[in-house]
């Protein structure tokens, strides 16, 4: 039996994290859990502030561990699973750890993929038509600039032996996905 996987795929916003967790999913089969699934689950019944934000988002990742727990205690035991997630990660937050213990318990591969973009191309991706229909995006450019130079250093950046590194600033999509597809073939 093949082992199960559980990847991340992580990086700043508009690093395109959705868009090839979407392809994994599509092309290479799993099932896919987005962060924005978690967040936006509260949208519209919460009041989130520059002053709370942090507070909420550690309050919203209480119930994506206590999400992992039931899914550690009851994924499917007969079949392979590959399980997909995205983050934005920063140094010092938690999921990584969660996420490779979450990981081992249940037999499978953890495999990190970082996605790495130019501070330019990032600011061009966050005010299109795509991330303005996807609710909780971030697409105001002054406040994306804000958020990159208080960001831009502090990405964690995973030495997990299992992890891809791309710098898709200058890779289309389709050839950075093929990148990942190639990597995920190594775990099969």
């Amino acid at each position: 039996m093949k082992r199960n996987q559980v990847i991340l795929i992580y990086g700043l916003p508009a690093s395109g994290k959705y868009t090839m967790a979407k392809q994994v999913q599509e092309h290479c089969g799993g099932t896919l859990f987005d962060n924005h699934y978690f967040y936006d689950m509260f949208e519209g019944l919460t009041e989130v502030s520059n002053e709370n934000h942090y507070k909420y988002f550690n309050k919203v990742d209480t119930v994506r561990k206590a999400f992992l727990d039931v899914l550690r205690d009851f994924y499917p035991r007969k079949q392979h699973v590959r399980y997909i997630f995205t983050s934005g990660i920063l140094r010092g937050e938690k999921l990584p750890t969660v996420l490779q213990k979450f990981a081992n318990d249940i037999n499978a591969d953890f495999i990190p993929i970082e996605l790495n973009v130019r501070a330019d191309i990032l600011l061009a991706r966050c005010d299109t038509e795509v991330r303005r229909n996807r609710r909780g995006k971030l697409t105001n450019k002054n406040k994306y600039k804000d958020l990159l130079k208080q960001y831009m250093s502090k990405v964690w950046h995973s030495r997990n032996p299992n992890r891809l590194v791309l710098n898709s600033s200058d890779l289309s999509p389709e050839e950075t996905f093929k990148q990942i597809k190639k990597h995920l073939k190594k775990f099969d």
